[in-house]
């Protein structure tokens, strides 16, 4: 499975019978690979997949099906299905005028029958064992796949492309994680952090994944210098004097924000070549608390160190939280 093609392809390549698959829909399973011998603690299988509309019902009615299944399984801890909306402009470090402009721009071109639905789904287990005994990319691709064909109108119906459409999967482990309760390193609170995520549909919160690719060959050091950089992004919030110890909501004509609900670093357990992929995972209460969290001097200061260990990258979408399970 090739992280590359992430940051080479469009995200929202268009779901016509000619679309570029973003990755194999057929590659090797993420959680079979011999490579991932040794891995200890919790993990999460991470899957990107784009639906078109005429098989979104069809394939969020298979899914709710097995997530039924997989909470059951030995081992599950939670289980998130977030839907892209658009992407961050303050993490390219554009000028403020531009803040927020593409927030929802996905979503627009999802209602205006331009692009297909795109989603990321977190599947998280307390072992890789488990994780691999609840065969879950087996149930996936048994149950899921067949409803991720590119579909094309034509004047006698709906026509399927022959393949379906790329699917991203990769077996990631949290490096550490945080909420408005505290910063979480060890295994064992990493493993409680994953039991209790904060995203829940009914309260509207956003969710960033910040997508990085790092030189495999120093990643553990740059994990040293991007930990701080979760801690700042956790606790900080404008204005710095806000008595609730919380921050005010951001908007686009102030640069106020909340602390975020949770931060996330996410390892992928394999390499990609001389590369490895990170995803920075976090949980805000809309996208203007997130964007205008990016201008505080405090968290340039953190994120300089980091962004210059970045290879590809970084690509940072938004989503919404369409489904959460707990164990």
């Amino acid at each position: 499975m090739d992280r590359r093609n992430f940051f080479a392809s469009s995200l929202g390549a268009a779901a016509g019978l000619g679309a570029l698959s973003l990755y194999p829909a057929n590659a090797a399973m993420a959680g079979s690979a011999t490579d991932l011998e040794g891995i200890a603690g919790p993990v999460t299988l991470y899957f990107e997949f784009r639906v078109a509309a005429p098989e979104h019902d069809g394939a969020m009615a298979a899914l709710r099906e097995q997530v039924a299944n997989w909470r059951q399984a030995p081992g599950f801890l939670s289980l998130a299905l977030k839907q892209m909306t658009g992407d961050s402009t303050m993490v390219k470090n554009y000028p403020e005028a531009y803040k927020g402009v593409l927030a929802t721009a996905y979503l627009d071109g999802l209602n205006n029958r331009t692009q297909p639905w795109f989603h990321a789904l977190f599947v998280r287990f307390a072992s890789l064992a488990q994780l691999r005994a609840a065969r879950i990319e087996e149930q996936f691709d048994a149950n899921i796949l067949p409803f991720l064909h590119a579909v094309q109108k034509t004047q006698t119906g709906f026509v399927k492309s022959p393949q379906p459409m790329g699917v991203y999967r990769g077996v990631f482990q949290t490096v550490a994680a945080g909420n408005r309760q505290g910063i979480y390193t060890s295994e064992p609170d990493i493993l409680a952090f994953l039991r209790a995520p904060v995203e829940e549909p009914s309260a509207d919160t956003i969710t960033v994944e910040n997508h990085v690719m790092i030189g495999d060959a120093g990643h553990l050091d740059w994990e040293k210098i991007v930990v701080p950089l979760l801690t700042v992004a956790q606790q900080t919030f404008q204005p710095a004097e806000d008595p609730n110890g919380v921050g005010k909501p951001g908007a686009k004509d102030n640069r106020f924000y909340r602390k975020a609900l949770s931060t996330e670093i996410l390892r992928n357990a394999r390499a990609d070549g001389n590369l490895r992929a990170y995803i920075m995972h976090g949980v805000w209460e809309s996208y203007w608390d997130h964007e205008n969290s990016h201008l505080d001097p405090r968290f340039l200061a953190a994120a300089g160190p980091v962004g210059a260990g970045v290879e590809i990258g970084p690509v940072e979408p938004f989503y919404v939280t369409n489904l959460l399970i707990k164990a």
